[in-house]
């Protein structure tokens, strides 16, 4: 599956119209001290291992077809297996990019993954650790923020390459926590009500604006900056912002592009949730931020080591909200690449919750991660 974010699709030899197909699969198994309903906390995305045993995190089946010199269309389904069995199949992206490489425009419309960072676009197989960064699924839930809608992206004519992105999307739904999510759930105690989109400012909106640079001889350097405007069904006038940074470093073996020897990655990010109306006894202001750090080393041609750290906190008296409360974890793992469509994972977690029984809590994963068919590129 190919990920939103305006770089060049990768092009296929296939007649314009012939579509390409992938098939991927996560599969984990292992288990953690954390007892099985603080476990599912502690693993906040829906492809995480969540229970001890096993895990079927993601099964993915995508296809991609060149439509013609500048468009293309991607659609993918993706199936996993919730910790108390339901089988959950669902629409993961389908949407349609129009490319005008001279001009540096590209466009995407459909369902996708918004360009808010660079983990937040990043499919499960293309992870570099078995779960997704905490912050991320605090903020925009167990799916990360996926929802449908309009991204255009313009490369800057720049000696290096620098971006400005503009996006507007549909503000609801499961995959949409911090926005207009869903009727009768709840945030930080409150019950978020029905709130309809009646105009062009209850969308949501992103800005970003990016750049990689090339450091020196087999180095690179990205930067972004990242923020989203939008209403929230905490009230009937109410908004939230969220802001990020993002910044990544790739060095590269001598005397090629293509085979990083240490790839490191850095997110942070910040939002503002405006919870009930002004007028409303139970108004407030939640602040919450969350980052994470991550290093990846190329060991040997087939094997590769990461290690990470994250952290995150919310204000108003937090400490027991699981999803607001202050965390901390460091995750350390060892991934040998089988061959080119199989890879195994080894991973350690360590958590450190308010919320949590003993207020820590250690888990072991292991995970098989596959790919067949035409890999388009994330």
């Amino acid at each position: 599956m190919t990920a939103a974010t305006g770089h060049e699709p990768v092009h296929h030899s296939g007649a314009p119209g012939a579509p390409t197909w992938s098939l991927s699969g996560l599969v984990a198994a292992g288990g953690s001290s954390a007892r099985a309903a603080e476990l599912e906390q502690l693993q906040g995305g829906s492809h995480d291992p969540r229970k001890n045993g096993f895990t079927i995190q993601a099964l993915a089946l995508a296809a991609h077809a060149e439509l013609d010199a500048h468009l293309d269309a991607t659609a993918g389904v993706v199936f996993h297996v919730e910790p108390n069995g339901e089988n959950v199949t669902e629409l993961e992206q389908a949407y349609i990019r129009y490319r005008r490489p001279p001009r540096g425009l590209t466009a995407i419309a459909g369902q996708f993954f918004v360009g808010f960072g660079e983990e937040n676009q990043r499919h499960p197989d293309d992870w570099d650790f078995v779960d997704v960064p905490f912050a991320l699924t605090r903020l925009f839930g167990a799916d990360k923020l996926r929802t449908q809608g309009l991204q255009v992206t313009w490369a800057a004519p720049l000696p290096w390459s620098s971006s400005f992105q503009f996006g507007a999307y549909n503000p609801n739904g499961e995959a949409a926590t911090s926005f207009l999510f869903t009727p009768g759930e709840t945030l930080a105690g409150h019950v978020l009500q029905k709130r309809d989109v009646d105009a062009v400012g209850d969308l949501l909106y992103l800005l970003r604006w990016s750049h990689r640079l090339g450091a020196s001889s087999g180095q690179r350097l990205g930067m972004g900056i990242s923020a989203l405007f939008g209403p929230n069904a905490s009230g009937r006038n109410t908004n939230t912002q969220i802001y990020g940074l993002d910044l990544h470093w790739t060095r590269y073996r001598p005397h090629t592009s293509q085979t990083p020897v240490l790839d490191w990655r850095t997110e942070v990010m910040w939002r503002r949730y405006e919870a009930a109306d002004t007028q409303d006894p139970n108004h407030e202001t939640l602040l919450d931020y969350g980052a994470f750090t991550q290093a990846v080393w190329q060991i040997k041609e087939q094997w590769s080591s990461a290690l990470r750290a994250e952290l995150g906190d919310g204000n108003r008296n937090s400490g027991d909200d699981p999803f607001r409360g202050n965390r901390k974890r460091l995750s350390l793992n060892l991934t040998h690449r089988y061959s080119s469509a199989v890879k195994i994972r080894m991973q350690y977690n360590q958590d450190w919750a308010d919320y949590l029984r003993d207020g820590r809590a250690s888990s072991v994963w292991l995970q098989l991660v596959y790919q067949a068919g035409t890999h388009t590129e994330h």
